[in-house]
């Protein structure tokens, strides 16, 4: 069943015209007692009796399987044909994502092994192919583990409170490529609207001397830029010796037209490595010109102060879980967030399929990227998540979408913070937000989301208070005096030496009201007393938000939560995305000022 699910280009940021789509049915099992490397089951596929519906996690409805219970390791195998027109060619194998750990095979041989559950990895599997058919084998490991980022994903046998079920193995795209031995590996692109224009650095496979790396920007199939950069000796390090696999060139896009929520217009770009006129590599792309700075207590977007209107989506879907049906839905999660007056999201403790941040750079919606917690601190926990942030970091940050990074939530995987103990994950959360400055400087770090803050550019605020007048009265509290534990969970906003003062401030977690379901004697998971309806769910929160907008010390907010999941009720849609009150009227409630 070649391309049968999920049939869309999986990388729409960074596209190829020849590919070869993965998805669909592969060989699979459990191998609880983790005696298939000792068998050789990657030379053996056949001892794979199960299948599945890749890229759906063994857990999902989805998959075929549906199987919620434990197993920390799952084998895969698929049969592929290269295509005669590769001939020739290097040909890279690409996953989007498993979780967590993946060791790959290609005809008994070893391909590669990759940690890390959220972001993608990429092999060339070239030496090992043959004429004919060949066999990809994934062995992928996911152990319960404090010290492993998870995210959402529960650790005990099923869900429980706002904690979901686990996903574990692929649960993103699969694909192959054809490439030149000399191809583009990856694009860096940083806008400057003040100076007007875009700056874009291009890493190779290999140093190769006497190609042209080529770039054009249009605007609506018009040319509005182009200039080109020959890879030569100036681009050496240290001496002569040692060839540097990296290109830099500056585009100017003068008069440029600049991206916002409200007008989110993106450029094409194509990237073309030549050799005299032979095309050796050629991707598309697009970027958006826009500015992104905190100062004096605001957020700025396009040097103007803005104000964010943000909901908590966490991404869960009723048949896939982590993973979308189709592109096309997660299209639909972007209208539905804007249509109900929201112009950005913080995807909570987990990161997203590609074609996310590529909506919300097409539609216009603002969002923060989270890296999903480890649960308690040590060394290898805190090693884990530095190595996995800087794979983040580098997927994300050519998305005009994308305004901030989140380090951590609510101190999790910090419990050092919450027993009053805090120098080893002090010093963890400081050189994450250095880090990531190193590896972006062009948007806004928050270092620990809710509460606890030791060295962030936003100072964000969790109160799930049901009640209007104590959420102002403790606002007020903490305008009085930013180091008190004023708010319901008993945490000060900042550690002890860390003022917090001159930094936007905003709710980033508020609400997370429950509505009754019909016919049932249980609301399910949610915040306060249940509602009754839409009617109710909308004084609710138009009095949450009333509060909020009357401290100018606020700089926004993020309603918790999108939809639905599982167990816990307290989306504005329902897990199947129908909306518990009328979307005009929720644009109604969620202004700003």
């Amino acid at each position: 069943m070649m391309g049968s699910v999920r049939g869309e280009y999986p990388r729409p940021d960074l596209l190829r015209e020849r590919w070869l789509n993965l998805n669909g049915t592969w060989r699979f099992d459990f191998d609880d007692d983790d005696v298939g490397l000792g068998q050789r089951w990657f030379d053996n596929p056949a001892i794979l009796k199960k299948a599945i519906q890749v890229p759906f996690a063994y857990q999902a409805k989805a998959s075929g399987i549906g199987d919620t219970t434990h197993h920390p390791v799952v084998w895969y195998a698929r049969e592929v044909t290269i295509p005669e027109s590769w001939r020739g060619k290097r040909v890279r194998l690409n996953f989007g994502a498993v979780d967590y750990e993946a060791t790959v095979w290609v005809n008994g041989v070893p391909a590669g092994f990759h940690q890390g559950g959220y972001v993608p990895f990429g092999l060339d599997v070239t030496p090992m192919l043959r004429d004919g058919s060949n066999w990809i084998v994934v062995r992928a490991v996911d152990q319960i583990r404090t010290d492993q980022p998870r995210g959402k994903q529960t650790a005990r046998t099923g869900p429980w409170a706002c904690w979901y079920t686990a996903v574990t193995g692929i649960w993103q795209a699969v694909w192959m490529e054809p490439v030149d031995p000399v191809h583009i590996l990856d694009v860096r692109l940083v806008p400057d609207i003040d100076a007007e224009r875009l700056s874009i650095g291009v890493t190779l496979s290999q140093a190769t001397e006497g190609l042209v790396l080529e770039a054009v920007a249009t605007e609506e199939g018009r040319e509005v830029a182009r200039a080109e950069v020959t890879v030569a000796p100036a681009y050496k390090r240290w001496s002569d010796l040692w060839p540097e696999p990296f290109v830099a060139l500056s585009l100017p896009v003068p008069g440029c037209r600049l991206w916002s929520p409200e007008n989110p217009f993106v450029y094409d770009l194509a990237l073309k490595l030549r050799s005299g006129v032979r095309a050796v590599d050629d991707v598309r792309t697009y970027f958006g010109m826009r500015k992104v700075e905190a100062r004096d207590g605001e957020v700025y977007l396009n040097n103007r102060p803005y104000y964010q209107r943000l909901v908590l989506d966490q991404g869960y879907w009723p048949e896939g879980l982590y993973t979308a049906p189709s592109a096309e839905a997660i299209r639909r999660d972007v209208e539905l967030t804007k249509a109900m007056g929201f112009n950005g999201a913080r995807k909570h403790q987990k990161i997203e399929d590609p074609y996310y941040s590529y909506y919300c750079d097409k539609l216009g919606l603002l969002t923060w990227v989270e890296m999903p917690s480890c649960y308690a601190y040590n060394e290898w926990g805190a090693e884990r998540l530095r190595r996995e942030w800087a794979e983040v970091v580098l997927r994300h940050r050519n998305h005009p979408s994308v305004i901030a990074w989140v380090l951590m939530n609510e101190s999790w995987g910090a419990d050092e913070f919450r027993q009053g103990s805090c120098a080893g994950a002090v010093a963890q959360v400081m050189s994450l937000y250095h880090q990531t400055y190193a590896l972006d400087g062009t948007r806004l770090v928050v270092d620990n989301d809710g509460w606890q803050h030791a060295k962030t550019d936003m100072l964000t605020i969790h109160e799930y208070t049901q009640s209007a007048e104590d959420l102002r009265r403790r606002l007020s509290g903490f305008f009085a005096d930013r180091g008190a534990a004023v708010f319901s969970h008993g945490f000060p906003a900042v550690l002890p030496g860390f003022e917090g003062g001159g930094v936007p401030v905003l709710i980033t977690e508020f609400g997370g009201t429950k509505v009754a379901r019909p016919g049932s004697a249980s609301a399910g998971w949610g915040y306060g007393e249940e509602v009754a309806g839409s009617d109710e769910l909308l004084a609710r929160i138009g009095s949450l938000v009333d509060a909020i907008l009357e401290f100018p010390g606020v700089a926004g907010y993020c309603y918790t939560q999108l939809t639905d999941v599982e167990q816990e009720v307290n989306g504005l849609l329902t897990h199947d995305r129908d909306p518990k009150a009328p979307l005009a009227k929720l644009r109604e409630v969620f202004r700003g000022r």
